[in-house]
């Protein structure tokens, strides 16, 4: 008599899930599970086109993607200043803004001399600079008389004024011209000259605030001097 032996099925792979090695490398799935070794859950109904299915008759939305119809992206950061969610963990930044979360200002002008981008098209300037750009010198004293700032705390001033804003006024001195009937031996070549020193001349009773200040001052130089000069060449 011939003995039959029972032979056990052998597969390769390991049957997931509740699954049984029914034959040569072939796994007989539990209800919710298919695939070679019964590692893919199934779901009865479908899950349409935007879902898949991650356990049995369980559909669920793809990785950075939320909502009823799994349509609407999520972002795993949050989209600053008005930033959209536009695409997974994509941020569409406001017209100003940029980063991956919408969180760094942009500044259409560059921030000069130390200057830094604080807001859109704003620029947070260090004391001694002001302006849209941080290129405009700061006079903390301002620069009066017409005269104008041309780096911090420097006035250009107008010819006429000085002083640190530019708030004094020049005062204008007398003034040397030569006399001619005072040359002694004008015909030697060692010959010495005099002149004679024209004074400025100040209306003490309708002098303008400028002279009046510069009288004040003594600004003016009004005293009549001769002055011994080198010959003249």
């Amino acid at each position: 008599n011939h003995q039959i032996r029972a032979v056990s099925a052998v597969c390769s792979q390991i049957c997931e899930n509740g699954g049984v090695c029914v034959g040569s490398d072939q796994c007989a799935c539990a209800p919710g599970w298919t695939g070679l070794d019964c590692t893919l859950p199934s779901c009865s109904a479908g899950c349409g086109d935007n879902k898949l299915c991650t356990a049995p008759d369980t559909c669920s939305c793809p990785p950075g993607y939320a909502g009823v119809d799994c349509r609407e992206p999520t972002c795993v950061q949050s989209c600053q200043n008005g930033g959209l969610c536009s695409a997974p963990d994509t941020c569409t930044c406001p017209p100003g803004w940029w980063d991956a979360n919408c969180s760094t200002p942009v500044c259409s002008q560059t921030c000069g001399n130390g200057g830094n981008c604080t807001g859109p098209d704003t620029c947070s300037c260090p004391a001694d600079w002001q302006g849209t750009d941080c290129r405009t010198p700061v006079c903390p004293r301002g620069c009066h008389n017409g005269g104008q700032c041309v780096a911090p705390g420097t006035c250009l001033c107008p010819p006429q004024n000085t002083g640190e804003d530019c708030s004094l006024p020049v005062c204008t001195q007398g003034h040397f011209q030569p006399d001619p009937s005072s040359a002694l031996g004008a015909e030697s070549s060692s010959a010495q000259f005099y002149q004679i020193y024209v004074p400025c001349r100040v209306d003490k009773d309708h002098a303008s605030p400028a002279e009046a200040w510069c009288n004040a001052t003594n600004g003016f130089d009004c005293a009549q001097t001769l002055r011994r000069m080198s010959p003249v060449e």
